[in-house]
């Protein structure tokens, strides 16, 4: 018995299935529209065995160029449709509560309540709001900064007297003059 198979004319525009999308409640699979042609099967193979492939470096990282570069250009207009869009905010039951807002005020919202809030911390030795702490750390590292390069400075100055001879009376007053509070 001789099984033949005959196929006329495929070209990598043949369309050979529908794509399938998850609907909106994630149960089952459902058409999105978009048909699949043979050329987008071809491409979705060798995609991805450049990707996991160590022969050809150059033209594997170009493959991804354009793989991350198609991903940008389909999913950029989802991205600003959200950020642009109203949102419902909902409770822990999925019901919707409140006014619908937009995606920059839930965000501002966010950050406000950040800024104003204390460390969760119980025994938090770090007193104030998570604004006031972050203040005061790079407050902190600034007068560090500066004290470490005023003490450089003046380690370098005594040297300099100690090598010429000079008394440690004077020493003393070029230290206490250099840590004066400048007017």
């Amino acid at each position: 018995m001789n099984i033949e198979i005959k196929v006329d004319d495929i070209t990598l525009d043949t369309i050979v299935s529908q794509a399938l999308a998850w609907d909106e409640d994630e149960e089952a699979m459902a058409p999105t529209g978009e048909n699949v042609r043979v050329g987008d099967l071809v491409a979705r193979d060798i995609t991805s065995r450049l990707v996991k492939d160590d022969r050809w470096p150059t033209l594997r990282e170009k493959v991804s160029e354009i793989r991350t570069e198609e991903i940008r250009r389909r999913v950029g207009p989802m991205v600003d449709e959200a950020l642009e869009g109203e949102v419902r905010q909902t409770n822990s039951y999925g019901e919707v509560t409140g006014r619908p807002v937009t995606f920059r005020e839930l965000v501002m919202a966010e950050v406000k309540r950040t800024i104003n809030e204390s460390p969760s911390s119980y025994n938090s030795r770090d007193k104030g709001t998570v604004l006031q702490i972050a203040v005061r750390s790079e407050v902190q590292k600034v007068v560090s900064t500066a004290v470490a390069e005023e003490v450089a400075k003046l380690d370098e100055v005594i040297r300099q007297q100690v090598a010429e001879g000079v008394s440690t009376d004077a020493i003393a007053k070029l230290i206490a003059n250099r840590l004066k509070p400048q007017s």
